[in-house]
């Protein structure tokens, strides 16, 4: 599954992840620019919560075929948007 190769910069990621966490959690008053890419995600300003942070896990699954098995992990890789794609980047092997 490793592609040294990344389809999207970093940038790009981050934006995809903005418009899938508006998507996923209903949020749909807000606009990618909205979301502070360091700003914490789960019970943060956009206040979502644990069943929040399921949803997100499943789609990035489907849409990334990246998995957020450690539970001990998901602290640190649900932290924000950035820590979520730096996690898909690595598991991916990408070089971003």
């Amino acid at each position: 599954m490793s592609d040294a190769s990344p389809p999207l910069s970093l940038d790009q990621l981050e934006q995809r992840l903005e418009l899938m966490i508006i998507s996923v959690c209903d949020l749909e008053d807000l606009s990618p620019g909205d979301i502070d890419r360091n700003e914490q995600l789960i019970g943060g300003e956009l206040d979502l919560n644990s069943l929040d942070a399921v949803e997100i896990a499943a789609t990035i699954e489907y849409e990334f075929g990246v998995r957020i098995q450690d539970l001990s992990a998901a602290k640190a890789t649900f932290r924000s948007v950035a820590t979520l794609a730096e996690h898909i980047a690595r598991e991916r092997g990408w070089q971003l």
